[in-house]
């Protein structure tokens, strides 16, 4: 129940940044910087509104008073949302908090009385340092590099509209994206079963099922719909028993396959991740290795993924793996477990946006 209730928890908490980014769509409000190349001044405003060769800036919402930029008098642009900062805060802090929470239950999970308050202190000390990472990530301003060139500003239109307070009628189709990304994602795990029976080990009574993980991701995406994607894995495991010494258990993973992408908005896409790799299962003694284990490796994986800014990605994922193992010492076993994580990736490529 209490597993059901964290996953549960981290789902509402990813849910709702979605929902608060959606209810406030038609309002957002982007700043801009505008470089021109026939003036040192930075232009500063707010990006208005987009014509078929510039661009209008105004002071503010609240007074419109228009000034009209064309293509060929513009370096560099950048953007970035109003209040950046202060969302990413919010959003960062919310995020950590909860997977402090879900990291937290495979240390804390057997503390009686000690587990609420122990709970309660890594979600704070992960949702500060999720607010620190946020408010970074919120200083952050896409750059888009018109460089007096009207091809550039066609092949960034659909870009610069969707930061336009006001919205065009007809919406330019293409938009440049960013190829290439790295991400990193912690969560909760399951392990299906024991990764190897008959354990000669005094007080060994076994797994504990629920562990944490976390994984590094790398991938290029060649169309919005389809890429490839490499996933390096870790997910540990506590014991069961009355040991001086602490015994646990590591499934450790990487594999590569396609990442199959099926988008629902500009904001919102679906991932199937099916890959496959090596795997080994260790356990350690005291932190030694006692046990080590080898084999291929199945993953799939599923991925909620919401953009929050041209390069910023965050994401719910549920992944499976599955792998036969060949110990060292002996023996084999099925290491199979899955796992639920929350996650971040930056976006980059050769182009500045």
């Amino acid at each position: 129940m209490k597993k059901i209730s964290l996953i549960g928890m981290a789902i509402c908490c990813f849910l709702l940044a979605g929902a608060q980014e959606n209810d406030n769509k038609r309002a957002a409000i982007f700043k801009t910087w505008i470089k021109l190349n026939n003036s040192p001044q930075i232009v500063k405003g707010v990006l208005y509104e987009i014509g078929d060769s510039s661009i209008f800036v105004s002071e503010s919402v609240s007074n419109p008073t228009l000034h009209e930029y064309r293509f060929n008098d513009i370096d560099l642009m950048k953007v970035r949302r109003g209040n950046s900062v202060k969302r990413g805060v919010y959003n960062g802090a919310g995020i950590g908090f909860v997977s402090g929470i879900i990291a937290s239950f495979s240390f804390v999970g057997d503390a009686s009385v000690l587990t609420g308050p122990l709970y309660l202190m890594l979600g704070m000390t992960y949702g500060a340092i999720g607010s620190g990472v946020g408010a970074l990530a919120g200083t952050i301003k896409d750059r888009i590099p018109i460089k007096s060139s009207y091809e550039n500003f066609e092949k960034y239109r659909g870009n610069i509209q969707d930061y336009s307070y006001k919205k065009e009628v007809k919406d330019a189709r293409k938009r440049f994206e960013h190829k290439g990304y790295v991400g990193f994602s912690m969560g909760l795990s399951v392990a299906m079963d024991e990764f190897k029976t008959d354990v000669p080990i005094d007080n060994y009574r076994g797994m504990k099922m629920t562990g944490s993980g976390a994984t590094l991701t790398a991938g290029y995406r060649f169309t919005d719909k389809i890429g490839i994607n490499f996933m390096l894995r870790t997910n540990s495991y506590s014991t069961h028993g009355d040991n001086d010494m602490p015994v646990y258990w590591n499934l450790d993973s990487f594999t590569l396959g396609p990442v199959i992408s099926f988008p629902t908005d500009k904001k919102y896409h679906f991932d199937i991740i099916p890959s496959v790799g090596f795997a080994s299962a260790y356990m350690y003694v005291d932190n030694e290795e006692t046990y080590t284990g080898e084999g291929l490796a199945i993953n799939v994986t599923s991925a909620f993924a919401y953009n929050l800014s041209k390069r910023w990605v965050t994401s719910f994922s549920a992944g499976y793996l599955s792998s036969k193992q060949q110990y060292k010492e002996g023996g084999s076993g099925l290491a199979r477990d899955i796992d639920f994580k929350l996650g971040l990736a930056y976006k980059f490529g050769k182009r500045s946006l």
